[in-house]
């Protein structure tokens, strides 16, 4: 049996998302996504976590946003360390007993052993393992006719005068999770060795590929690692040298306070009319220079993908900001980046996490051309 039929991942059943204002990620959420909020803790779990979490829903993506309420809980202690961020990653499995024989056996360092709720005529079990990405966890959970979220979360409800959330913009659910680190060594080979996932691409590209003798510059080396069952793809970057401290990736790391959770990419129907939306709703994405766009034919056709023969014209894209690359023959993706937390509320303690939005349109890799593409686009703009 291959590793990952025998992990059995379904999906990502939830993002734990720690922050120190609840506020500013239901005005997110709510209003700028169209997520619905379907489940809040409990009196009884929010005493006994220490936290106040609220489960916000679109498509098949929820997201747990946690804010402390005692300073010993799970969400202060993240906190105390780093900004807002990513804490920990849920999937569902198939069966939890032997994901749990699983990944004991590769030397998974268990949090705590397997726990179980039953409630009606359901049942809720789930067990909880450290990473390799810092203080991020991985938490693993199997639902026989379970109804509702999870174990202390009761259905949310709409008060009398609450603002209703906007209408959603079409997202599905995840497509891939990108971390940085330091190094990536470490969370690559526990990818692999712990958790049974395979290497499926990799990249290395710096600014002394594009302008030589430069004082300054940045780049980066990425590995994508890959759940075959499940189909969700992991990438990893580290910062490349000669200008390690000067990149993105380092960037990143240190504003983190250590690697973590970079990005997570969702996979929406209409990327178009999702962008217009969200711009609608103030919500800003990273800049894409024009030069981009006009390198985007001779890139496409060197693929083997005729620009004349897709759904989305570059004429369409480019007031948008949004990038595309493709595969033989005429199969492509379009995606575009948002602007990181921080920099979205001018604010350090907002943490750089960020999202992408993506669709793909019979290309199901991971989009490598936009990489150099853009990055090469972006060095020219800067160029004297």
């Amino acid at each position: 049996m291959a590793a990952s039929e025998e992990l059995g991942i379904i999906g990502v059943d939830a993002i734990h998302y720690f922050v120190h204002k609840p506020e500013r990620s239901a005005g997110f959420y709510e209003q700028c996504f169209g997520f619905s909020r379907v489940a809040e803790s409990g009196a009884e779990m929010t005493e006994e976590t220490g936290q106040a979490s609220i489960v916000y829903q679109g498509g098949e993506v929820r997201v747990v946003v946690s804010t402390p309420v005692r300073p010993t809980c799970r969400a202060a202690r993240y906190l105390r360390h780093h900004p807002a961020g990513v804490g920990s990653l849920t999937f569902e499995v198939t069966d939890l007993d032997r994901a749990w024989r699983f990944l004991t056996a590769r030397d998974a360092t268990p949090i705590h052993t397997i726990r179980e709720t039953r409630q009606g005529g359901g049942r809720y079990r789930h067990f909880s393992i450290t990473t390799a990405l810092g203080d991020v966890a991985f938490r693993f959970v199997q639902k026989d006719d379970w109804e509702g979220f999870a174990p202390g979360f009761d259905a949310s409800t709409v008060a009398p005068g609450a603002v209703i959330p906007a209408p959603t913009v079409g997202i599905k659910r995840i497509d891939h999770v990108t971390s940085n680190a330091p190094t990536m060594a470490a969370l690559r080979l526990w990818l692999e060795h712990v958790m049974g996932m395979e290497q499926c691409w990799q990249i290395a590209f710096h600014t002394e590929d594009v302008r030589q003798g430069g004082e300054k510059g940045t780049g980066l080396k990425s590995v994508v690692m890959w759940d075959p069952r499940s189909g969700l793809k992991f990438p990893i970057n580290e910062p490349l040298q000669p200008f390690f401290k000067d990149g993105q990736i380092n960037r990143f790391v240190e504003e983190n306070s250590g690697a973590g959770i970079q990005h997570i990419a969702l996979e929406v129907d209409d990327v178009v009319s999702a962008v217009r939306t969200l711009r609608e709703r103030h919500v800003a994405f990273l800049k894409t220079p024009s030069s981009y766009y006009a390198q985007a034919p001779e890139r496409l056709s060197r693929k083997q993908v005729n620009v004349d023969h897709l759904r989305h014209k570059l004429t369409e894209l480019e007031p948008l900001g949004i990038l595309i690359d493709g595969s033989p023959v005429d199969n492509y993706l379009i995606q575009i980046f948002l602007e990181d937390a921080s920099t979205l509320y001018a604010e350090p303690a907002a943490g750089p996490f960020f999202y992408e939005l993506i669709q793909r349109c019979g290309d199901d890799g991971f989009g490598e051309g936009n990489f150099r593409a853009l990055f090469e686009a972006i060095e020219r703009e800067q160029i004297p």
